[in-house]
């Protein structure tokens, strides 16, 4: 199981996306491996177009939602100070994402660059699997 980044799932649900990501978000699919977390959800949903919403569901529907609990909003304060520490601002969704799938040991599919920064302070903890 892998927790799949909202930049992929945009590459994927895009008509004419890129064949390496549909491919790759397929097969996790087909494999019952691909994963969300609620602040995908969010900025899915808040980007979708009314007439797109009912694809998106079903899309969704097909993955695994891996819920931001409690704890993780300390959590996702704390390593928001630790990065900014060292010198590093990442955007909070992208915090948020993160400190799931460091709670669940799971690896983030993205096409963002913020997690590989992430990963280069925070080594074994966040796996990150770029496509």
């Amino acid at each position: 199981m892998k927790l799949v980044d909202t930049s992929v799932w945009v590459e994927f649900l895009r008509r004419k996306g890129d064949p390496q990501v549909k491919h790759k978000v397929a097969s996790m699919i087909e494999a019952d491996l691909a994963g969300y977390t609620c602040p995908v959800r969010f900025e899915l949903l808040s980007g979708v177009k009314t007439h797109e919403q009912g694809d998106l569901e079903q899309t969704l529907a097909l993955a695994r939602l891996f819920p931001f609990e409690p704890v993780d909003w300390c959590e996702a304060a704390f390593l928001e100070r630790r990065l900014r520490g060292k010198g590093l601002t990442i955007p909070r969704n992208d915090l948020f994402v993160a400190v799931v799938a460091i709670r669940t040991e799971l690896a983030v599919v993205c096409r963002d660059e913020h997690f590989a920064a992430m990963q280069k302070i925070l080594g074994g903890k966040l796996l990150v699997e770029s496509v």
